[in-house]
């Protein structure tokens, strides 16, 4: 163990320390900056790895359906989660993508719903519903029972958009710091697995009955009100 002191020299600063044998030792600031990052850098990498694993533990756990692997040099975990009885398909689907210091997680539609997007004529009234659901609507993450876990709280704010690569998903996205996911990873977990598809499914009579031309603006927020924000 090395006890580390900063001593002023004629040539920049240096860093004088003695060893386990009470020898003296002067490390130049370069060296020592480098020890820092290069401890730093493995804390991360363990950090992330502790959070991969805790997460496909808890899919496991949950007997829910997914695969690991590498997306541009990016640890992903995708995931499809089925009995969305409103959604295209009837299920959602989601993904994982695992960085250096944080998580950036998505649901989103399958390709049904993508393509019924993609076809609509009424994707201007589908922007403006889309403005209005972000304005109002909080995701809430829950235990699922009752509170007897821990309650009901709005732990991350994600967005809800169309992508811009051409392929018109709807998707839901948000950012967690691994440190935010270290505080609460069951609640984190159960949002990612759970809170979310169930909003994304309740959702979604009021987004694709508009593209299809089933109801007007007006109509789809009020399904918006009614059965996700439980407004009368």
């Amino acid at each position: 163990m090395f006890n580390f002191r900063v001593k002023k020299g004629k040539v920049g600063d240096v860093y004088r320390s003695t060893n386990s044998k009470g020898e003296l030792k002067f490390i130049s600031r370069e060296y020592m900056l480098e020890k820092i990052q290069k401890k730093a850098r493995h804390q991360t990498m363990s950090k992330k790895m502790d959070v991969k694993s805790d997460i496909m533990t808890y899919l496991k756990r949950h007997f829910l359906e997914f695969h690991e692997d590498a997306y541009e040099d990016t640890d992903r975990i995708t995931m499809v989660f089925r009995n969305c009885e409103q959604c295209p398909d009837k299920v959602a689907e989601g993904c994982i993508y695992l960085y250096q210091d944080f998580m950036e997680y998505r649901v989103y539609y399958s390709a049904a719903g993508a393509e019924w997007l993609a076809n609509s004529i009424h994707q201007s009234e589908f922007f403006r519903l889309l403005n209005y659901i972000n304005a109002k609507v909080w995701p809430c993450g829950n235990d699922g029972v009752d509170g007897a876990l821990y309650k009901s709280t709005n732990l991350y704010t994600p967005h809800l958009y169309m992508t811009e690569d051409d392929r018109h998903d709807i998707t839901m996205t948000g950012i967690i710091p691994y440190d935010f996911f270290e505080v609460a990873p069951l609640e984190t977990e159960d949002f990612l697995t759970a809170s979310l598809p169930e909003l994304m499914n309740a959702l979604s009579p009021a987004i694709f009955l508009l593209l299809l031309g089933e109801i007007d603006l007006s109509q789809a927020k009020g399904i918006v009100d009614r059965d996700v924000l439980g407004e009368e």
